[in-house]
């Protein structure tokens, strides 16, 4: 069932910064172009990060879709100060683990690059 565009709203009051994406009737959500959660049948549901599953531990977690990744349900009414808090570490978290996979890529592309290059044989 496609989500209201009044739960996005009511979540756009507490977090006015964020961006959404429209996607097969759901949300998708994101703060600084990074990808938090989603609003699923109507239900707010936030990724499942050290940070949130710390700071949200009592929250039940759910799933978005029949074979989707599991995450955490954030219920209504919303709390708006933790809900802005939770969020923000969430962002900083995955900014965090978005560069550390870029640098580790990188390093493995010219690690790569170097293990593939032929041997420079010098013919006598």
């Amino acid at each position: 069932m496609p989500s209201d565009a009044s739960t996005l709203e009511s979540v756009k009051e507490i977090l006015p910064e964020i961006t959404s994406r429209k996607m097969m009737g759901e949300y998708l959500l994101y703060k600084d172009r990074v990808l938090f959660g989603g609003i699923y049948d109507n239900r707010l549901l936030l990724k499942i990060t050290k940070s949130s599953a710390t700071m949200l531990a009592d929250f039940p977690s759910d799933f978005p879709y029949e074979g989707g990744g599991e995450m955490i349900l954030f219920p209504e009414p919303y709390d708006g100060e933790l809900l802005r808090n939770v969020v923000d570490a969430m962002v900083k978290e995955l900014l965090r683990r978005k560069r550390s996979l870029r640098r580790t890529a990188s390093l493995v592309h010219v690690r790569c690059m170097y293990c593939t290059r032929p041997e420079n044989k010098s013919t006598e």
